[in-house]
């Protein structure tokens, strides 16, 4: 199969290279620096491409001839829209690893162009959000008439990326989400919080803007959700506040400041905490009648699955014939694509 990684010297793309190889997949790396594309394609054995992302005719000259692009590069606020773009005039399938709403809906807004090209438009291929959109599709298929979705999720035992810290100094200083009557609106990070029952724990859960706010709605229809995650509850007192920091949050170099800190000390967990953490995911529908049904997720931790369905999704769609537009991953291949990463199971 040949497909362009894009951001390849990326944390999270690091470790779905080492994972390609493994399977006998052989990416052509990609990315803006050649001094840190050149050492990794060489230890691998892979061929390389240096470009940046100003300029969409430009970059879909270097696209031609791959089959699909799966975009490692964030923050995916930046990179999804020029590289979207190439891929509609290159007719090539765009993945990538996003959890932000406004990424999906973006990307989601070129469905039928992405049509129109015969192409697959697919975000959020990882963590964010293959196992919450599996959770929200198996609970659609139960009830049906589900008018309420809340999902949630749990780290167990694993770390945070550079890229991951990055978007999410980006996004200081902006207000939370839900979908409320089938329709996105703003909310307070923090604005809910709640114990939630994990199965093997129950863990103190704050409401966040998660991509399934966007995602579930697309692949279940249900026009109301909520998204949390685990947090200890000092952290959820604090988010609480954090209406009175946004206006300082927003300042460009308070942001300069924070994310020259983070490009300095974060890097992510090591493998041994990508092998043996976890990641717990709840979900509870419920409908008009009142009826309400919950389901529960035990998965690989975050970046580990990351790397697994990203190829797992990327391989599915190169052999994937007739399908076009934008797409959710439990939306087009169901909600048993998550067991596909082995350790996963449900719990009912």
């Amino acid at each position: 199969m040949d497909f362009l990684l894009y951001g390849a010297s990326g944390y999270t793309a690091r470790l779905t290279i080492e994972l390609a190889m493994k399977q006998g997949l052989k990416p052509v790396l990609a990315g803006r620096s050649e001094p840190k594309l050149a050492p990794l394609a060489q230890k691998y054995g892979l061929k390389y491409l240096v470009f940046s992302l100003d300029n969409p005719t430009e970059i879909a000259d270097q696209l031609r001839g791959f089959k699909l692009v799966l975009n490692c590069a964030g923050p995916f606020s930046r990179t999804a829209k020029p590289m979207v773009e190439a891929c509609l005039l290159a007719r090539v399938h765009y993945l990538d690893i996003t959890g932000e709403i406004e990424v999906f809906e973006r990307v989601k807004s070129y469905h039928q162009k992405a049509v129109d090209a015969g192409i697959i438009l697919m975000s959020g291929v990882g963590f964010d959000v293959v196992p919450t959109d599996c959770v929200a599709a198996a609970l659609h298929n139960r009830m049906p008439d589900a008018t309420h979705l809340e999902l949630a999720f749990a780290g167990l035992g694993g770390g945070m990326s550079h890229g991951t810290m990055q978007t999410m100094v980006e996004s200081l200083g902006g207000s939370g989400a839900a979908r409320v009557n089938g329709k996105i609106v703003p909310r307070p990070v923090g604005e809910f919080g709640k114990v939630v029952d994990f199965g093997s724990r129950q863990l103190f859960c704050m409401s966040i803007p998660w991509g399934d706010v966007s995602t579930a709605h697309h692949t279940t229809g249900i026009p109301n959700i909520t998204t949390y995650t685990a947090v200890p509850k000092s952290s959820y007192r604090t988010m609480k506040m954090q209406a009175l920091f946004n206006p300082l949050l927003r300042i460009k170099w308070v942001k300069r400041l924070i994310a020259n800190y983070v490009r300095k000390n974060i890097d992510g967990p090591d493998r041994e905490k990508n092998e043996k953490g976890k990641s717990l995911i709840w979900g509870k529908v419920s409908n008009a009648k009142g009826d309400q049904l919950e389901l529960r997720l035990e998965t690989r931790e975050g970046y580990m699955l990351t790397a697994i369905m990203s190829l797992v999704i990327a391989q599915k769609i190169a052999q994937t014939d007739g399908i076009s537009g934008y797409q959710t991953p439990a939306g087009l291949f169901g909600s048993d694509l998550i067991l596909e990463a082995a350790g996963s199971r449900f719990i009912d």
